[in-house]
């Protein structure tokens, strides 16, 4: 198998892990908060990830040495918006709106790490890919805007929700750009992921902590039943620890804009869970608009 192709057999592995995460997500924040369900993910993420970087990994403070100032700010943006930045948004968004939504949603950062990409990485966007990004982002626009075609307000719970889900792409974005940075500076997939996870969990144990103190956080988490914790621990190692270094390592052998292509993918996996399992509806502007999705990713991928 070629260095592409496991690339993008590694990608699929990750479009699958993430697929099934926004269910999940949605029916953990019927026992636990948003806020709390992240902290606690990243505090699973940390304790698992860290002991797993330095014994893997002993060079990783000669890693950390060979970062100049500006390095260190990729490093520790990426870190902040990987984590905080675009979680944080994608589950207060999911919190609002349905999970096929907001996967379909989260799914626009193709397009846009695309041009990210070509604008500031100066990598090359061939014409089928141009031309299924195009398409791929059309089918992303008409699930954006689906709400509003069903009549709700444009201050409605399911638009609030979706925005949300937006920004959190765009910070997922800057997220990609700065870490391929990173990965330019010959720091390695499992360091970069372990920085996101460290950096996630002491910034949103500062966000809750501004709301609730420590013990009140514990006690709702403890609480929560057996599968509230079982989505949590999918969400960390799976969705976060698994998925994020597959992403990484991918990444190190294609180009950012054709690493972020396959993630297009991810709704179809969503579909029969959301649908089967929380009931969700599959109205005819998803099928358009995720028909119309698969289109552009298969043109994009197109080689003679």
């Amino acid at each position: 198998m070629s260095a592409r192709h496991r690339s993008y057999f590694l990608l699929l592995i990750v479009a699958i892990i993430w697929g099934f995460a926004t269910p999940i997500i949605k029916y953990t924040f019927t026992f636990i908060s948003p806020g709390h369900f992240l902290t606690y993910r990243f505090f699973i993420s940390t304790i698992v990830m860290l002991p797993i970087l330095f014994l893997s990994e002993p060079d990783v403070l000669r890693q950390l040495t060979r970062l100049d100032s500006k390095d260190w700010c990729y490093f520790l943006l990426g870190g902040l918006l990987g984590s905080t930045g675009q979680l944080g948004l994608l589950f207060w968004g999911l919190n609002l709106t349905t999970s096929l939504d907001g996967s379909i949603i989260n799914a626009t950062s193709p397009i846009l790490v695309s041009l990210a990409g070509f604008f500031f990485l100066k990598e090359k966007i061939t014409s089928s890919e141009k031309l299924g990004l195009v398409i791929a982002f059309l089918g992303s626009i008409i699930i954006v805007l689906q709400p509003l075609f069903e009549g709700h307000s444009i201050f409605s719970g399911n638009v609030i929700g979706n925005f949300l889900v937006f920004l959190g792409t765009l910070a997922w974005v800057i997220y990609v750009i700065t870490t391929k940075k990173g990965l330019n500076n010959k720091l390695s997939p499992l360091l970069l992921t372990t920085n996101m996870f460290v950096i996630g969990f002491i910034s949103m144990l500062f966000i809750v902590t501004l709301h609730a103190p420590i013990p009140t956080i514990i006690n709702s988490i403890s609480t929560a039943p057996f599968s509230a914790h079982m989505g949590v621990l999918y969400m960390a190692l799976f969705s976060g620890t698994i998925a994020y270094w597959l992403y990484q390592k991918a990444q190190e052998l294609i180009e950012a804009s054709e690493a972020n292509i396959i993630l297009y993918l991810s709704p179809i996996f969503t579909f029969p869970v959301a649908y089967f399992w929380l009931g969700e509806p599959i109205t005819p502007l998803l099928i358009i608009g995720s028909v119309t999705i698969i289109l552009g990713v298969l043109i994009s991928q197109f080689k003679r």
